[in-house]
């Protein structure tokens, strides 16, 4: 039976984040993911500030083949109904990638053993060690590790064979993204929200390489036709022209950031990135995947060198990841801990007048009132934040007495 020191499900920026820092610490490791590598990743492909800095100190400088064009985004369009789009600049640079080249690199730049077409079956815990069933190309084998890593996205399947109780009651979000070929009356340099019922709580927009790229997601177990409504309405106000579609892709999305519903892990298993609910407003969660595998993948370093408790290490240094992304959907903090430099940036409305404020405030209620209807959400996120204000600071169940 072959053996290693730590496996990581999903060779993700996450994953590979962790693989990275075991592999540094001398560690035996097994980076696997269910894809044949390059595999496409429903994503805008912006890297912010806080990824940019990540990735050089630990990856090396990103390889010029994973940038698309423009080199990089400018910042937000929000669309409001009452007043049109509003352009809001970031202070900094922000590239463009393809998350497919992008996190392929990554995953061959951790210096693990890398396997592809390799999907995660399940563990048995036995005393020290941990018995995983894998499914190589159809072939069942088995291995012994002493920790296991679960970067596995947001329906992570690691969780559901250890620890299925986490996602009970569980509200999903489902996501769909969709490459074009053809025409739109919008700038390359802007990643565009609109603020606009019936097209799901985050429909969006972004060029590059002259590809159309539109997605949007929505709560599962609603009408599915959002993604349709989102096109109708880039048709008529945008001069969206389809000639051709080029690509498909599609994921699921957890509800644990606003509900402060995270999962560190158990025992001998560490949990990152989405796979433990780390996300920031508006589905950002490159910058909190690296720096949590980052996290995990020392304190597993650590903890075998020092014959300590990986767990506990790991809560205590991934609690910050947890605040930062809890003030991102927390109105009060969401501007100060955005993951890109955003000093000196101008409020919102700073060209507009009043009366114009208003209107898309309205709106902004009216929207996240109509498309926002994931349950407990809304109280929540507005008990942290009540929580961060008068008493200065939250509450983490996952990681707090």
């Amino acid at each position: 039976m072959e053996k290693y020191d730590v496996l990581v499900v999903g060779a993700g920026p996450g994953g590979s984040a962790a693989a990275r820092k075991c592999r540094d610490g001398g560690l035996k490791t097994l980076l696997i993911d269910k894809q044949k590598l390059p595999r496409r990743k429903a994503c805008s492909g912006i890297i912010a500030n806080k990824s940019q800095n990540y990735v050089l100190e630990n990856f090396g400088p990103i390889p010029e083949s994973a940038y698309g064009k423009p080199y990089h985004s400018r910042g937000m369009a929000f669309y409001f109904p009452s007043v049109g789009t509003i352009f809001t600049d970031c202070n900094c640079f922000q590239p463009y990638v393809w998350r497919n080249k992008f996190d392929h690199f990554l995953a061959k730049a951790s210096g693990a053993d890398l396997e592809d077409e390799t999907l995660f079956v399940g563990l048995k815990e036995k005393g020290e060690e941990i018995e995983v069933t894998l499914e190589r190309k159809k072939n069942k084998v088995q291995l012994m590790v002493k920790y296991l890593i679960g970067a596995d996205g947001a329906n992570s399947h690691v969780i559901r064979s250890f620890a299925p109780e986490v996602y009970d009651g569980m509200t999903w979000a489902s996501a769909i993204q969709k490459y074009y070929e053809g025409r739109i009356d919008a700038d390359n340099r802007y990643l565009y929200w609109f603020l606009v019922r019936g097209m799901g709580p985050f429909p969006w927009l972004n060029l590059k390489d002259d590809q159309i790229i539109i997605g949007c997601a929505y709560p599962v177990g609603q009408k599915s036709n959002k993604f349709e409504a989102l096109i109708d309405f880039l048709k008529k106000n945008f001069g969206l022209s389809i000639k051709s579609e080029i690509a498909t892709e599609g994921c699921m999305a957890n509800t644990m950031t606003p509900l402060n519903r995270f999962f560190p892990g158990r025992g001998r298993v560490l949990m990152v990135g989405d796979a433990m609910g780390l996300m920031h407003q508006g589905g950002e969660g490159i910058s909190c995947a690296l720096a949590s595998g980052g996290h995990a993948g020392a304190a597993v370093t650590e903890a075998i060198r020092q014959g300590t408790d990986a767990f506990s290490l790991y809560k205590k240094s991934v609690r910050p990841e947890m605040v930062t992304s809890l003030d991102q959907f927390n109105p009060l903090r969401m501007k100060a801990t955005v993951a890109s430099d955003t000093k000196g940036q101008p409020g919102l409305f700073h060209a507009h007048s009043l009366g114009d404020e208003l209107k898309a405030l309205r709106d902004a209620l009216v929207f996240v009132k109509s498309e926002f209807q994931i349950k407990g959400m809304i109280g929540s996120i507005l008990k942290n934040s009540a929580r961060r204000f008068f008493l200065g600071g939250y509450h983490i169940p996952a990681v707090d007495k």
